[in-house]
């Protein structure tokens, strides 16, 4: 074994042993933000919050932000002189109300539908709620991508004061309530 490989597991050793001699640390968790838009990543991450919510007896605040700018053409942007169209906001409440059978009913849930761009109205929701986690999900599109496109995920990433947690990937087994 080489000399530097022996003092670098001396190192490890070393903090291991440092950090369980540290008192432990109470982690609360009271306010899980969940911001969707409907894809299955954010399916996986409703899961993720269901079950940090039933450990941690947490409340969960389903949120969905309509974002106009992506829902409505440039054309009727302009011909709706800034009106927004309010069908767009019923889906959406429509959506998280279908989205809240999946909750089991001993996690305390909330939904709230907002307008405008999604990574600002996550961040400034967290805020409003005092919430301790998000809990979202990202399609995972990989560093090059993202940087092209944007990502919502991203943003919250970099810009949250709490922590967030990313759920990748699809649900093996997710239904919704029968007739959706």
């Amino acid at each position: 074994m080489e000399k530097t490989e022996m003092t670098s597991q001396r190192d490890a050793a070393a903090w291991i042993e440092e950090i369980r001699k540290r008192p432990r640390q109470a982690i609360t968790c009271d306010r899980i933000l969940l911001p969707t838009d409907g894809s299955g990543q954010a399916f996986q991450a409703v899961r993720e919050a269901v079950r940090l919510a039933a450990v941690t007896q947490a409340e969960i605040t389903l949120l969905m932000v309509v974002d106009y700018n992506q829902e409505v053409t440039a054309f009727e942007q302009v011909s709706l002189s800034g009106y927004v169209p309010a069908e767009l906001k019923i889906a959406a409440y429509q959506f998280l109300a279908d989205l809240m059978h999946a909750i089991p009913s001993e996690i305390h849930a909330h939904t709230r539908v907002e307008v405008g761009s999604p990574g600002e109205v996550i961040l400034q929701v967290s805020e409003e709620e005092e919430s301790d986690m998000i809990v979202m999900g990202t399609h995972g599109f990989g560093t090059f991508r993202s940087i092209l496109q944007g990502s919502v995920s991203r943003f919250v990433t970099q810009h949250a004061a709490c922590p967030v947690l990313l759920c990748r990937g699809l649900p093996a087994e997710w239904e919704l309530p029968a007739g959706k």
